[in-house]
């Protein structure tokens, strides 16, 4: 068995960039923050994303629970993988997991910055400090199984990689854990509504005429209002443009992923200016 360590500060990208990098080196498996990955689903382990402190998500990460180690080390003897890509913050945490699950030494030791452009990792940075969102390189459908409740997204990433044929769609999941330096919060509805209402507000081309409705569920929110819209060439466009205003607006202020933004149009006429 062969372990390829991929080594980066917290935050620079390495979960999101870890199916495309296990494509490259030819392996269908991954450790991350305590998960021990096939391809698009988690055979053993818990993730240290799920963990209620940032102490208790560090010891996860590190396969310090003697339970834990075992279950992903049988696991491991099982698929008999011929080689893991192990994801890490430091070289240190790369020597703690590999002996907490009795892995050979790496063979390699990939540095984020030398497979992810430096732009990517500032990004990633910025929206890390930003929102406190956490990737987790599995479709959202097995992530719900643990974290239900959080703040939870699907992201799908197209990548074209050096050793591949064709294309590959990678589905990837965002949360939110509860140990973030953002701390635990909670929004009512009736904020999620009036922070939708105003960002309809700027628009000078539709005018709301009932209250917005925001209805919280899973993580995500839906949002339904009523309007009366600006007579003119491209109707459909310019609503279009006033559900994109208020998705970002409200996932920009609140971290709340928007799952719909319904627009029913009562009446088209000349708006007065605001």
């Amino acid at each position: 068995m062969e372990v390829i360590a991929l080594v980066g500060a917290s935050g620079t990208g390495k979960s999101q960039r870890a199916l495309a990098v296990a494509q490259e080196l030819n392996t269908e498996y991954i450790i991350d923050d305590g998960l021990f990955i096939r391809g698009s689903s988690i055979v053993a382990g818990k993730s240290a994303k799920a963990e209620k402190t940032t102490i208790a998500a560090v010891r996860r990460a590190l396969f310090n629970d003697p339970e834990h180690a075992a279950a992903v080390r049988g696991a491991i003897a099982r698929h008999k993988p011929h080689r893991i890509l192990l994801l890490a913050t430091s070289d240190a945490m790369v020597d703690r997991i590999v002996q907490a699950l009795r892995l050979p030494e790496p063979t390699s030791r990939l540095r984020i910055e030398d497979v992810v452009p430096e732009e990517e990792i500032k990004a990633a940075i910025k929206a890390r400090k930003r929102f406190g969102r956490h990737v987790i390189p599995v479709p959202s459908f097995e992530v719900k199984k643990t974290f239900r409740g959080y703040l939870i997204n699907s992201l799908r990433l197209l990548y074209q990689g050096a050793r591949l044929r064709r294309p590959v769609v990678f589905e990837k999941s965002v949360v939110r854990p509860t140990f973030g330096s953002l701390g635990r919060f909670f929004i009512s509805d009736r904020v999620l509504a009036d922070i939708a209402g105003r960002a309809a507000a700027q628009r000078q081309d539709v005018e709301v005429i009932e209250p917005v409705v925001a209805r919280s569920s899973d993580g995500v929110v839906y949002i339904s209002l009523n309007c009366a819209a600006q007579n003119g060439d491209d109707l459909t466009g310019r609503l279009c443009g006033l559900q994109e205003d208020i998705k970002e607006t409200v996932e920009e202020l609140t971290s709340i992923p928007v799952q719909a933004v319904d627009i029913h149009v009562l009446d088209v006429r000349d708006l007065q200016q605001k």
